[in-house]
């Protein structure tokens, strides 16, 4: 039995986080009640438990926005999920064959609506604002319709129609007629339906339970009645690549524990299930399974699942829980990348102004190997060390790039030339393998004068996905050496830097 109170809750929670995310600036507790229509006390609880766990966060006026950790979620749908993989080759492809605007969309279920999720803009002075994150009418266009012939006209509940242009259908009848041609030809063609200056064609397709379309729009203007006829089948067969890339990708039945954030209020909980869905798009088996999976018992899992469904933060396909289009939506807005200083900065100010030294981010590039210093936050004591930011760092040579480099592949340490920077870099390569050693073991790097003759930086690496990414850094004078409590600074920042492998990385 689920309980309705439960669910309740657990939507208040899915409704914040998607006014913070479609929300185009940062606001304030009494704006998002009123919006939300619940009372300011409810709203800023909620608000609370958000930023306190990353999803959101606290702009300099006091007012929210969408956290670090959501947006890191967003990003590894667009990296994970087989249909955000393979959108953006396909509308690039599609918009060079075409030279027309190339839109991705899925229906934003429950809602007789759809959202876009990739877009590819034509060239020129025309444009359309069709950003990600954008919300179509399912009736009105060759985007919306395509879904709509796919879902059927139940799709649109009983709700009358609205006349986007004066070439909109409203009449169900013959938006139903329309339909049954779409399903005989393949795909949908419009011409000011939605857009009075607009043509284009559209198909759809399905993807682990998510319906959606790919269209080609141009101005109409521009368009003849042989370029959509060119346009149908392009859209038709781009919807067939995208179901070829989504075939055959099943739930792997052995979901990684999800530990982050730990505990059992509403908000963490979500969280966890959230982070399972993107962590495995191709699937969860809900029940006893995806309970040990998220740390919960199963009544609370089923009222999450519920709470999932109804919301459409996760669809139902095959027996299995996938990515639903609410997720869609929050990762089409935020986008397929995050800035890591940025994430990382509100952890280097705390830290900063709890052990009062300069704190500084280092950034590593695998690729290439090299790691670059990206962000200082200055210490707030008397006498603190002042780094500079932009500056490449050598993995052999101090304690950020030694934090870094112990957790290197053996091989990235044989292909370095260990040129001494001061009179105390280690060049010994036999020593430096030791060295390394107990940097593994203990989980933190120092490093006295070796690159800095007059620094003294005490190190932990910081990892996305298991994989080596960088490090934080506490950078001391060596005249405060005598005073200076190493093992208590290396907690502090080996603390921080866990904090910053938790809110990257996704199991």
């Amino acid at each position: 039995m689920v309980s309705e109170s439960g669910v309740a809750g657990n939507e208040r929670i899915v409704e914040v986080l998607h006014a913070l995310v479609t929300r185009p600036d940062a606001t304030g507790v009494r704006e998002l009640a009123l919006a939300l229509g619940a009372s300011r006390s409810t709203v800023n609880r909620v608000l609370l438990g958000l930023e306190e766990h990353g999803l959101a966060a606290v702009s300099g006026n006091g007012n929210y926005q969408v956290g670090p950790r959501l947006r890191v979620l967003g990003a590894a749908l667009h990296a994970r999920h087989p249909l955000l993989r393979s959108a953006e080759a396909i509308i690039e492809r599609l918009g060079e064959q075409s030279d027309a605007t190339v839109l991705i969309a899925v229906h934003d279920a429950p809602r007789p609506s759809a959202v876009v999720v990739a877009c590819r803009r034509r060239p020129g002075p025309i444009k359309y604002l069709l950003e990600p994150g954008t919300v179509l009418p399912l009736h009105a266009g060759a985007t919306g319709r395509s879904i709509l012939g796919r879902l059927g006209i139940g799709a649109l509940g009983e709700r009358q129609l609205e006349a986007h242009t004066p070439d909109t259908v409203t009449e169900r009848a013959e938006l139903e007629r329309l339909l049954t041609e779409d399903r005989r030809a393949g795909y949908t063609i419009s011409v000011g339906q939605q857009f009075p200056l607009a043509a284009g064609a559209a198909a759809s397709f399905q993807c682990h339970g998510l319906t959606g379309s790919v269209s080609i729009t141009r101005p109409r203007f521009l368009t003849g009645d042989e370029d959509l006829a060119r346009f149908g089948p392009m859209a038709r067969q781009a919807a067939r690549d995208i179901e070829a890339a989504c075939a055959g990708n099943q739930a792997s039945g052995n979901l990684t524990p999800i530990t982050y954030p730990p505990g059992s209020t509403a908000v963490e909980r979500l969280a966890r299930l959230v982070t399972a869905l993107v962590a495995e798009p191709d699937g969860l088996h809900t029940g006893y399974e995806l309970a040990r999976g998220i740390g919960a018992n199963i009544a609370t899992t089923n009222r999450l699942v519920s709470t999932a469904l109804t919301t459409g933060l996760a669809l139902q396909h095959h027996d299995t829980l996938h990515p639903g289009p609410r997720l869609f939506h929050w990762a089409a807005h935020l986008g397929p990348s995050v800035d890591t200083a940025v994430v990382a900065h509100p952890i280097l100010r705390g830290l900063a102004k709890e052990s009062g030294e300069t704190i500084g981010l280092i950034q590593f590039h695998a690729d290439t190997r090299q790691a670059v210093m990206t962000t200082v936050v200055d210490g707030v004591r008397p006498l603190h060390y002042g780094l500079a930011s932009g500056v490449a760092i050598p993995l052999y040579a101090g304690a950020g790039g030694k934090a870094i480099l112990a957790h290197c592949p053996p091989g990235d340490l044989d292909a370095l030339t260990l040129e001494p920077l001061t009179e105390r870099t280690q060049t010994d390569r036999r020593a430096l393998e030791n060295d390394l050693q107990t940097i593994r073991e203990r989980g933190w790097a120092t490093g006295e004068g070796e690159r800095i003759p007059d620094a003294f930086g005490v190190s932990a690496p910081y990892f996305v996905d298991g994989t080596i990414a960088g490090s934080i850094t506490a950078t001391v004078t060596r005249l405060r050496l005598p005073e200076l409590d190493v093992e208590a600074l290396a907690h502090m920042v080996q603390r921080s830097a866990q904090q910053l492998t938790r809110t990257l990385s996704v199991p």
